[in-house]
């Protein structure tokens, strides 16, 4: 069986005091991306760095091997490529830093024209780790694990291709909460909160919180307000009719849900780990990202 070592990294480090001498660029599918990663690699391999680049869609023993071979992932892409790329190398907890090739850009730092300046700053100590702790799911029919893995924005059950709601029921270690009548239900992890759950009024919640989110999507029959959990809390959700029903990862991976299938939402094990230059980046990306407007008023910002 082909196997991967893995590696954890320590929390509150600071760039210097990692091991910055091999990057592994993950690329998605765009020319300008493919184009500064080439500039990129040229100028590390100048300052004596190895860097290998990678297509974002490599498969996926081969992206673990090559992520254990190097000390950070550099992710040329959008939101989406980073959170499949922290999917598929959760096992190996390599530092990852976003160069933004995308449209929202929430979790990348660095703007493409900028990438030289950053990974200057990178070298210098600029940067620190934070530590995100994703969710764990389990997909059980007939009492087996159909699907499992790892979420690191949500998990959401909700309806498929018809538009009408689902009957599903709610538990919360083992205590029944409330049978259902909605549009979904939406488990996300703290640096999630700001994905699907806040489209449906879910809480803001700082990223590297330890706790997990549950937030109804329009429910009709049966309602709560979003709840915050600590980490040691498991949702059970079980799905009580026939209806086209599905469970989806991240926005990305889709299974199909039947009557009777329960669906297990916890915190993961460990980790993920992702470079920062700001530790307070998150307050200040709600601003610019239009999650906090300005109310009435004048203000002036120190």
């Amino acid at each position: 069986m082909n196997t991967v070592k893995q590696k954890f990294i320590p929390s509150n480090k600071k760039s210097n005091e990692l091991s910055l001498d091999a990057f592994l660029l993950v690329v998605k599918d765009n020319a300008e991306a493919q184009k500064t990663a080439e500039e990129i690699q040229v100028w590390l391999q100048s300052l004596q760095k190895k860097a290998t680049i990678v297509n974002a869609f490599v498969d996926e023993f081969k992206l673990q091997n090559l992520a254990y071979e190097h000390n950070i992932v550099l992710v040329l892409g959008g939101d989406g490529t980073i959170l499949g790329i922290s999917r598929r190398l959760y096992n190996i907890a390599i530092p990852i830093l976003g160069i933004n090739f995308g449209k929202v850009g929430f979790l990348t730092e660095i703007s493409p024209d900028s990438w030289k300046e950053a990974l200057t700053d990178l070298f210098a100590g600029k940067y620190q780790i934070q530590n995100f702790t994703p969710l764990h799911f389990e997909h059980i029919r007939d009492n087996k694990i159909i699907h499992s893995g790892i979420a690191i924005n949500d998990v959401v059950i909700a309806r498929g291709f018809v538009a009408r709601a689902i009957y599903i029921s709610l538990s919360i270690d083992d205590i029944f909460l409330s049978d259902l009548h909605c549009d979904g239900l939406i488990c996300s992890a703290p640096l999630g909160a700001t994905a699907y759950a806040a489209s449906s009024h879910g809480p803001l919640a700082f990223p590297s919180l330890d706790a997990h989110i549950l937030t109804p999507i329009s429910p009709f029959a049966g309602a709560f307000p979003p709840l915050v959990m600590p980490r040691e809390s498991t949702i059970q959700i079980k799905v009580l009719d026939d209806r086209e029903t599905a469970i989806t990862i991240d926005g990305q991976d889709a299974y199909h849900a039947e009557l009777n299938d329960l669906l297990y939402v916890r915190s993961a094990d460990h980790p993920i780990s992702m470079l920062v230059s700001d530790p307070y980046w998150f307050w200040k990306r709600l601003g610019d990202r239009g999650f906090i407007m300005p109310g009435p008023g004048k203000y002036t910002r120190q």
